[in-house]
């Protein structure tokens, strides 16, 4: 690990830090409805803002892309930020103390420098690629077997249950289902040791693609359709609608893929 990546990614985890506060101290006031269960507020919005200009500040020509800027680049980047400013806002709305900051840099080969913050819990996970990864500055690392907790998204649960009850009942053996609302904060559990593993069909890749490096820098595998994209081209890659992406322990990870193939395709 160089040592300016190190300082880079103390600089991030400040900022980071900084968002978290933001959150903390704010409390929803308007709201706007995106999508079904899928709302955006004044608090996502203001923290946002905070990280394009605080990021924007760490390295020159480098945009700092969430899900409506990332539609203004449509030619290639060498590198770029991509952030989930609330994951999991609807926690934060009804109160749930379940829900994060996520900031990834970005270059061809995908997800290079990343972190990770739970607002509740005022914790921290960072990685850098092919450094290792860390929580609150403890290094992260699978060294035991793989806990006896799954997450399903609710999207593939609906896929499940409607078209795949085999599947449903097979994945039941694997692990007890959880799903607590903030795919971010989910991934990272698989990194911590905390789960088995986290399948989702629905995520996007701002939901993603931090939490899986650090994941991935932990000893665990994440693998997602994010894998056969061009990393340059941050507005096909953000329009992928369906991430239909698997984070786990590497004791369960080639199990959880070969039961959800048929579901994925």
């Amino acid at each position: 690990m160089m040592d300016t990546d190190k300082a880079l990614l103390t600089r991030v985890e400040q900022v980071v830090r900084q968002a978290m506060e933001m959150a903390r101290a704010m409390s929803p006031q308007r709201t706007q409805r995106k999508a079904h269960q899928d709302f955006v507020t004044d608090i996502d919005l203001e923290v946002d803002r905070f990280l394009e200009a605080a990021l924007g500040a760490l390295i020159a020509d480098c945009p700092v892309l969430s899900e409506e800027r990332a539609v203004q680049h449509r030619a290639a980047l060498a590198q770029y930020w991509i952030v989930d400013p609330i994951d999991g806002t609807l926690n934060m709305m009804s109160g749930l103390p379940f829900y994060g900051v996520s900031v990834a840099l970005v270059d061809a080969r995908g997800p290079k420098l990343a972190v990770v913050g739970a607002v509740a819990q005022d914790e921290l996970y960072s990685a850098i690629r092919g450094a290792g990864a860390w929580k609150d500055g403890a290094a992260l690392g699978l060294t035991g077997g793989a806990p006896d907790l799954i997450v399903l998204s609710t999207g593939l649960l609906d896929r499940l249950v409607g078209r795949h009850p085999e599947i449903y009942r097979a994945l039941r053996k694997v692990g007890k289902i959880r799903n607590l609302g903030a795919q971010a904060l989910h991934i990272c559990g698989v990194a911590q040791g905390s789960f088995a593993g986290v399948a989702s069909l629905e995520a996007r890749i701002w939901d993603e693609a931090a939490a899986g490096l650090i994941t991935r820098e932990a000893g665990g595998v994440w693998r997602s359709r994010a894998d056969g994209q061009d990393w340059t081209r941050p507005a096909a890659l953000m329009a992928v609608t369906e991430q239909r992406s698997i984070a786990a322990h590497p004791d369960v990870a080639a199990r959880l893929q070969r039961l959800l193939a048929p579901v994925f395709g």
